[in-house]
């Protein structure tokens, strides 16, 4: 099977992804059942913030005013998008878990806070993706081939 710069671009992003939500494991510490399956529903939710950052890599360019988008800012918008997402969800349980942490600071700078770690990790995932991908150049909306 061949797989197309846009499927190499995502399975990167996702396994990048993969590789930070398996932080959560490590510096959470669940006690019951519920609290486990949200830390690895972190886990979880890393890998789709991947693939959604492996996705928008496809869009450069914002057709209305022709403006380029840079790596970072798209990666980035994702990430807030989806921290504020995980964070309208399961505020309180991920407040309850970091002040149980043996591993992260205390008190908690608030849950709030993942919604900026969420926007570093997209922008990481992309700038990291673009780097290793280098998808074609478009100029003049013509795709140049690198080949």
């Amino acid at each position: 099977m061949t797989l197309t710069p846009l499927m190499k671009r995502v399975a990167l992003a996702k396994s990048l992804g993969l590789m930070f939500g398996l932080v959560a494991p490590i510096l959470l510490t669940p006690v019951s059942a519920a609290e486990t399956m949200l830390v690895w529903g972190i886990v979880l939710w890393a890998v789709i913030l991947g693939a959604l950052v492996g996705l928008a890599g496809q869009f450069d360019r914002v057709p209305l005013i022709d403006l380029r988008l840079p790596s970072g800012f798209r990666g980035g918008w994702i990430g807030l998008w989806m921290g504020i997402v995980l964070l309208l969800v399961a505020q309180q349980p991920l407040g309850v878990i970091w002040a149980r942490s043996e591993w992260l600071p205390q008190p908690g700078p608030g849950v709030w806070w993942l919604v900026a770690e969420a926007t570093l990790l997209g922008a990481l995932i992309d700038l990291a993706v673009t780097a290793v991908s280098d998808p074609p150049i478009r100029d003049g909306g013509q795709r140049r081939s690198r080949h």
